[in-house]
């Protein structure tokens, strides 16, 4: 389905939800092994009343399956990520307890060595009080101060005997320490492989359900409003075919889209004031989006956008309010912007930094990615970009990431800021979160 088309369905369901009986969004594709049944199969069912009914029975049913089986599907999404999270951190865990044991073995060993060479430093010096002589028969042919003397020695040998006894004793003990320990490191680190597969395997599931659960929202979607019509057409015995539906449609994909480009026209007119409510904004980009304003990439963020404006709350694929506003302001500075990522949770990508970025923690959407201004690319140190973050830099929540670092500094143009932190990031777009 073209991009157009998609987003008039969307907009269709902002204006005209009673007309269709059901929120309406982007198309997906159909459930499977799902027959839906034709406006033909409806206008026949109305032959008599026992067909009516089955077919009443059976639209009641479908629209009770699409429900069902979206529930279920991001019941499923839920499951697996919490089960991921719980591998993540159980390798975060594993990766802290090898990293540790192998620290404290470096420790100890680092102690034996320093014990074994002050042994050996003291085994030295007893080598020099003894200087190798006869110690009997100096005793016996000495005069008596001379005897005192060496007696006075002896004495310094055995406490320094001692003490070498010693220090060998501490050195062997804590190089015994060092290789246990280091023996536990190894195996700690053995456990990282298991580990790490896990929690691959535990991601790759979750992404695969949270796929499949945005796969049923738009199959749920692509179909309920016009079960909804043809429930309709039966039990209240209106006369509907699918030309008068369709038609409906097309009436109101036009009304819709022309309130929305109202809407986008009034949030870009002079002075006007950003919303803090997520609705309106997303209502606003929406129409931007209808007039070639915002443009997405693949995969495609904007349909997130779309969820909202339209009021549907899509688990894992929601957008901050504060990300919304900033992609107002840049659409509303530049006359147009185009954005390659929002929430990566939601389509399921893994690049950059992984689980850890802006755009996938805390169930995502917290970060976009402006790929372009005014029809110019971006690289975060070009004269788009830097104008761009003068502007965001004001309103954006102090703390606010930012990325191309080393881009801009690399170019000379790296700016003070009042309310973000950057951070060094790929040269091909400009990064913004409200982390």
């Amino acid at each position: 389905m073209s991009r157009a088309r998609r987003t008039n369905h969307t907009i269709t369901a902002l204006v005209v939800a009673a007309i269709v009986g059901a929120t309406t969004l982007s198309g997906g594709a159909a459930a499977q092994a799902a027959d839906y049944p034709s406006w033909d199969d409806v206008q026949a069912a109305k032959a008599s009343e026992s067909a009516k009914q089955s077919e009443v029975d059976q639209i009641t049913q479908l629209l009770a399956q699409l429900k069902d089986e979206a529930a279920a599907a991001q019941q499923q999404a839920n499951e697996k990520w919490t089960l991921n999270e719980k591998a993540q951190k159980a390798l975060e865990d594993g990766q802290k307890t090898a990293d540790s044991l192998a620290d404290r073995a470096a420790t100890l060993q680092a102690s034996a060595d320093a014990s074994k060479k002050q042994a050996a430093q003291l085994a030295a010096q007893f080598a020099r009080l003894g200087n190798g002589e006869n110690v009997t028969s100096m005793l016996l042919t000495s005069s008596s101060g001379e005897s005192d003397d060496l007696l006075g020695r002896l004495g310094s040998l055995s406490k320094l005997s001692e003490t070498v006894s010693g220090v060998y004793a501490t050195a062997k003990t804590q190089s015994n320490d060092a290789a246990a320990m280091s023996d536990q490191a190894k195996v700690a680190k053995d456990a990282l492989s298991a580990l790490a597969d896990t929690a691959a395997s535990s991601l790759a599931d979750a992404l695969a359900a949270q796929q499949a659960a945005v796969s049923a929202v738009n199959t749920q979607s692509a179909h309920e409003s016009e079960l909804q019509a043809q429930l309709a057409s039966l039990t209240k015995n209106v006369a509907t075919t699918e030309a008068d539906y369709q038609a409906g449609v097309a009436a109101a994909e036009a009304a819709a889209a022309a309130a929305a480009a109202a809407a986008a026209a009034a949030g870009s007119a002079p002075g006007a004031p950003i919303s803090d409510d997520a609705r309106t904004l997303a209502l606003e980009l929406v129409g931007d989006i209808q007039a070639g304003r915002l443009t997405g990439a693949q995969p495609d963020h904007l349909q997130e956008i779309e969820w909202i404006a339209a009021g549907q709350s899509v688990e894992n694929c929601g957008i901050d309010t504060q990300i919304l506003a900033a992609i107002v302001v840049a659409v509303r500075t530049f006359g147009s912007a185009g954005v390659s990522d929002i929430n990566r949770k939601c389509t399921g990508q893994i690049e950059g930094a992984g689980i850890y970025s802006a755009h996938y923690v805390g169930g995502g959407g917290h970060a976009v990615d402006f790929n372009a201004l005014d029809g110019q690319g971006l690289s975060g140190a070009d004269d788009n970009s830097l104008r761009l973050i003068a502007v965001l830099d004001q309103v954006m929540p102090s703390g606010s990431g930012l990325g191309q670092r080393q881009c801009r500094i690399n170019a000379g143009d790296e700016p003070d800021f009042a309310n973000f932190s950057d951070f060094a990031d790929t040269c091909t777009h400009l990064h913004v979160d409200d982390l």
